[in-house]
């Protein structure tokens, strides 16, 4: 098992949670007398295995301190609280060596995938508590990887096995100009349309606003999401780059649909810090399209949910 880190929330790149210094390679600990304790309760949640479609739900369960985390690699399924899961590229072929983190608002873990793409995280935590597992972008790759997303809500002491996480591949995008006063429409990937006032986007820390990109995440790859409680899913799209790009006014979106005329739709960031999902903007069918309403949108974008 590859060695475990714990990266406390401000020293994590672009995609991190907020909080103290950083760590070093080796046992994870929690800094600043926290512990691996994430924010709070929530509805009962399960978390799907994105490929096999598999269910698997976290319950009730006791407390705990400081958090260690951990491990990629191949070996059995850990005991206690902990996920596992293997990351796979839009092929289903393992994807090796990339980082993995799992964050919620109060620290981070990470740790690379090993040779078959599996990694493994055992953690203490203050329960319930929830929880995200993210990949890293990389545009070092050709095509470019983009991010993926698996939130968790753990109220017992369980392993929660995620299966095989969809790593989307990204397509070039749609290069903003911020030098432009009125809002420009943006084609950034999958028929994905955003509408935004450029000049007022701002590039996680660390990354640069080339363009902006959009892969729309395979029904079957989406994890479950239990935030949206009975709505019906419409798309899920994940957003580059990554971790988060925000706005300082409104981005207006447009996504293909076949939804009949009329139909109320809504649209939802989830959070890289711990994958909860947003307030619901409203929006509305047209039978080829479905876009947020009037002088309404989104501000952030990381993964884009869109539901009815």
């Amino acid at each position: 098992m590859t060695s475990r880190v714990l990266i406390l929330l401000a020293a994590l790149i672009a995609s991190a949670c907020d909080g103290g210094g950083g760590s070093t390679s080796g046992t994870g600990h929690a800094g600043g007398g926290g512990g691996a304790a994430g924010g709070g309760a929530g509805d009962e949640a399960a978390a799907t295995s994105g490929g096999a479609g598999g269910e698997a739900a976290a319950t009730s369960g006791g407390a705990g301190g400081d958090g260690a985390a951990g491990g990629a690699g191949s070996g059995g399924s850990p005991a206690g609280l902990g996920v596992t899961g293997v990351l796979t590229d839009e092929g289903g072929q393992p994807i090796g060596g990339a980082p993995v983190l799992l964050c919620n608002t109060r620290v981070c873990y990470t740790d690379s995938s090993g040779a078959d793409g599996r990694f493994t995280f055992r953690f203490d935590a203050k329960l319930p508590v929830d929880f995200v597992v993210k990949s890293m972008e990389d545009a070092e790759t050709a095509p470019r990887r983009g991010v993926t997303l698996f939130p968790l809500h753990f109220v017992d002491a369980v392993t929660v096995d995620a299966g095989p996480l969809f790593v989307p591949e990204l397509p070039a995008g749609a290069v903003p100009d911020p030098s432009r006063g009125e809002p420009q429409i943006l084609e950034v990937g999958d028929g994905l349309r955003l509408t935004a006032r450029c000049a007022d986007l701002l590039a996680p820390l660390g990354a640069s606003l080339h363009d902006i990109a959009a892969r729309r995440i395979p029904p079957e790859r989406v994890p479950a999401l239990p935030d949206l409680g009975g709505e019906e899913l419409v798309a899920v799209y994940a957003m580059y780059p990554f971790g988060t790009t925000t706005s300082g006014s409104l981005i207006g979106v447009q996504a293909p649909s076949d939804l009949a005329p009329g139909t109320r739709v809504r649209f939802r960031s989830m959070s890289t810090y711990d994958g909860k999902l947003s307030a619901p903007v409203a929006g509305e069918a047209d039978g080829a399209v479905v876009k947020t309403a009037p002088l309404s949108g989104i501000d952030e974008l990381t993964w884009l949910v869109i539901s009815r």
